[in-house]
């Protein structure tokens, strides 16, 4: 692997172990270090360069491998390279020798590196905590290291705190001793060999809860003062996914503990440090008296999630970040799988296809999407590799593979890559190697085609009925939202078919530009007009364009529940994404989705609800956009009537997430009956909390503020400024954004950026404010125009906060809000998300398309209607 030299350490010096000694300081928010860096001279050098940024190093010391002083002549910066480099008096020969350092920083408030976190106790007192977010290159923002995934060493880290503080890092407490001031060294074991992005440090007042996995390996969940219950249900979850994945793997978890810790403030949802894992607090903790159902499902895949780290990712590490797809695609299915084992009920698989194979094909589908692999170089762009490719995608090309092969033969392969790699490093071709050693079949070409190259293929299909065997012609192209080019790029597709009455699925792999499939499964006696289906369970990833007389043969299995609810959901994203590409009229999605007014499945009806929001924001201000929000009234009413306000015995989490789905749909566009329902039960609310249950305070709360006023709003943002609960807390502030008087909405928006939110929920609720249709896109882009300085200060170095940030205005419909979206990036670059702002034209510009296309089309049908 070929690895750009200009951001790449010099491969003259190697970490062994660091011995690290850290004193914070949360009056000051700062902190000093020292550090005694066992090093492994590889070539003579004169020069020690390390990772460091926002550090001064005080004082450097080299002894050499003969046990002599060398002299130190310089300590030079270059932050564009993000190092510091020790210059010696006379070269260091090639042996085992010391770094010595001793260093200060910051503890910023940008969430980073080791920063610090505030929060509020019941009695109203703020406190302090300092806590650490190391990956992807924020290492070096704590202390001068290595800080490259390759670069594997062991870790000797003491931390100096007041005594009254707790400390927890990877490895359990070695010992303790009092240090003079009120202070204490709390030394931690030595960890295994691991990469720097993977250290943590979590320092201030905790409480925890704890128990014992089968194997004994001690699993705590730790929180703020008084929060400490909240994490029974996080640590059920993990004791169970740690017996599942230490079978699953075949390779026991190597630590002695595993952590898991809420932190107030946190830029991303968790992170997979070995042995202490990190947490925004709504994805840890679950109060039985307060969390939704939603909470709950969040808090299993977030910790299913980040453990399946402890694997893919910590005890194997990708070698360079061109392959972060290797931690997160894995971590993302594998928790799906994990999840799906313990809660069977909650159908994980059909879900996976609206969250992870939507999300993919939906980023995946734009001309400036990016292939599962991707060169980077420095950290720029290494942050925007976590987006919806390296996730979702990922995710989706490993459950195509192992639907492909088998469960059984994709975990054999599995089993023997871990082993293979066990406490070093690889690469995703290593991964494919194993899997092709596992199933004899050619598996290295196949997931080439994948992981090597942007997007994704449609497949057209042309079907020829005979007495004894159907023809399925299918020609494969590549699916872009801009519509089929002359691009030739090909995909090995897994293809199957099934048919109606048919005996089962008919398979090939596909890799030529057009194959005839003859239907060898269809029965002898099979009726001349039955349906046939490409993708049974939605398993692969590519889209489905059927002749219109094949789609339409399609429909009445809809309604019948004929198809599978993967079938259903599958003909449904497909349809609709094909209208958004201008390959079929958008009247035929409007065809389409009057067919699921029978539909019971809540993962089928969250993607119906939320393209149908979608197709609402298109057509916002269009002189049919009203004739469209009765049409989905009418496809949301039967559901929602059938589902009700309260809650039926013998219902399970399934049934009140299609609750709050179909009602708060429903009342979003606007029927009367439902929003008035929802203001009455927050009238009561505020009378009797008691009176509404967790399930539904979100849909209540936002149809209240859809249909309030400034008293409403007042209540509202009374309630969330006196709420310790941070899911909660969120639920309140995101409803004030629903209000539709625009100074109310002006109000909210000022508030995203007050001490009330916290600077990670902000990005959150400026998405929400802009999502209001009541011209809540336009007041939203206004105000981070005028406050763009503060914003690039908080999220400009990158990470998921600036690419959200960036993605806003890309709801905008017009040529002249393009321009101005383009002038604004092009005079306030952001280098940390500059193919995100690539994206938000990009879909502004298919707006604009799909507008000129479809107007007068749905003009006419709603009139004939």
């Amino acid at each position: 692997m070929t690895m750009p030299a200009f951001y790449q350490l010099p491969d003259t010096v190697r970490p062994l172990k660091y011995h690290l000694t850290l004193t914070p300081d949360l009056q000051k928010f700062t902190f000093a270090g020292e550090e005694q860096v066992d090093i492994q001279v590889l070539k003579p050098t004169s020069q020690v360069a390390l990772n460091a940024l926002e550090l001064r190093v005080q004082s450097a010391t080299v002894t050499a491998p003969s046990g002599a002083a060398i002299g130190v002549t310089g300590i030079a910066y270059d932050e564009k390279k993000e190092t510091v480099t020790i210059t010696l008096a006379s070269p260091l020969q090639p042996g085992k020798a010391r770094l010595d350092l001793r260093f200060t920083g910051v503890l910023n408030d940008r969430l980073h590196g080791f920063y610090r976190s505030a929060y509020q106790s019941k009695d109203g007192k703020s406190h302090t905590m300092a806590a650490t977010q190391f990956e992807p290159t924020d290492a070096r923002r704590c202390f001068p290291c290595w800080d490259e995934p390759s670069i594997k060493a062991a870790f000797d880290c003491t931390l100096v705190i007041p005594q009254g503080l707790a400390a927890v890092s990877n490895t359990l407490p070695a010992s303790e001793t009092v240090r003079p001031g009120g202070l204490k060294a709390v030394r931690f074991a030595e960890t295994p060999l691991m990469s720097t992005y993977l250290l943590a440090f979590i320092v201030g007042e905790m409480e925890s809860v704890e128990g014992r996995a089968p194997d004994g390996t001690l699993i705590r969940v730790f929180a703020t003062p008084g929060k400490g219950e909240q994490g029974r249900f996080a640590l059920d979850v993990a004791i169970k996914v740690l017996a599942y994945y230490n079978d699953y793997f075949g390779v026991a978890y190597p630590l002695k503990k595993l952590d898991h810790l809420a932190i107030p403030d946190f830029a991303a949802g968790a992170m997979e440090n070995w042995g202490a894992i990190t947490y925004r607090e709504v994805a840890l903790l679950h109060d039985a008296a307060n969390s939704a159902p939603a909470t709950k499902q969040r808090i299993a895949e977030v910790v299913a999630h980040e453990m399946a780290h402890m694997w893919f990712g910590d005890l194997v590490t990708m070698a360079w970040w061109n392959d972060l797809w290797l931690n997160e695609s894995f971590a993302s299915w594998m928790a799906t799988k994990a999840v799906d084992h313990l809660f069977p009920e909650w159908h994980m698989w059909t879900q996976f296809i609206v969250s992870d194979v939507n999300g993919g094909m939906g980023l995946d589908g734009l001309e400036n999407s990016h292939p599962i692999e991707q060169e980077v170089k420095d950290p720029s762009e290494i942050n925007q590799l976590f987006d919806a490719i390296s996730y979702d995608k990922g995710a989706s090309i490993l459950r195509m593979l192992e639907q492909f092969i088998s469960p059984d033969v994709f975990r054999k392969g599995l089993r023997q890559y871990i082993a293979a790699h066990t406490y070093g490093n690889a690469q995703g071709r290593d991964l494919w190697q194993a899997m092709q050693d596992a199933s004899g079949q050619p598996i290295v070409s196949m997931m080439g085609s994948w992981i090597g190259q942007a997007g994704y293929p449609v497949l057209q299909t042309r079907i020829r009925r005979g007495r004894h065997t159907w023809e399925v012609g299918l020609r494969q192209d590549r699916f872009l939202y801009t519509g089929i080019k002359d691009d030739p790029t090909l995909w090995q597709v897994p293809v199957s078919v099934i048919a109606r009455e048919g005996q089962g699925p008919d398979q090939v792999v596909m890799g030529a530009r057009d194959i005839t499939l003859n239907l060898q499964h269809a029965t002898p006696n099979v009726k001349p007009n039955a349906w046939v289906k490409l993708n049974p369970g939605h398993t692969a990833f590519y889209r489905t364009k059927y002749e219109e007389k094949e789609w339409a043969r399609l429909i009445p299995a809809i309604q019948s529940g004929e198809l599978s609810a993967e079938d259903r959901l599958s003909l449904h994203t497909d349809t609709y994404a094909l209208s958004r590409a201008r390959m079929i009229p958008a009247t035929n999605y409007l065809r389409l989705v009057q067919a699921f007014k029978n539909e019971d499945d809540y993962g089928v009806w969250s993607d119906v609800a939320m393209d149908l929001r979608g197709f609402d924001a298109l057509t916002a201000g269009q002189p049919f956009s009203g004739k469209f929000q009765a049409l989905a009234r009418d496809v949301l009413r039967p559901i929602a009537g059938k589902m009700g306000w309260e809650a039926k015995p013998g219902e399970g989490h399934l049934d009140a997430l299609l609750r709050s789905t179909a009602l708060g749909a429903l009342g979003a566009f606007g029927d009367r009956d439902t929003l008035n329902e929802a203001s009455r039960r927050f009238l009561r609310y505020l009378e009797n909390p008691a009176s509404l249950t967790p399930e539904l305070r979100g849909v209540v709360y936002g149809l209240a503020a859809q249909n309030g006023d400034a008293n409403t709003y007042e209540s509202m943002h009374n309630l969330a400024k006196g709420e310790q609960f941070q899911e909660e807390r969120l639920r309140l502030y995101g409803s004030l954004a629903r209000f539709e008087q625009q100074a109310l909405q002006t109000k909210m928006l000022e508030l995203t950026l007050s001490d009330e939110v916290r600077s990670q929920d902000t990005v959150s609720l400026l998405t929400q404010a802009a999502m209001n249709r009541k011209g809540g896109l336009r007041l939203t882009w206004d105000f981070i125009k005028d406050n763009w300085r503060e914003l690039d200060r908080r999220y400009g170095a990158g990470g998921f906060g600036m690419m959200r940030l960036v993605s806003i205005p890309g709801g905008f419909t017009t040529p002249e809000e393009r321009a101005e979206i383009e002038e604004f990036y092009g005079t306030h670059p952001v280098p940390s998300a500059t193919r995100t702002v690539q994206q938000t034209l990009e879909r502004i510009d298919l707006n604009v398309k799909w507008l000129r296309r479809n107007r007068q089309g749905l003009q006419r049908w709603f009139e004939e209607r």
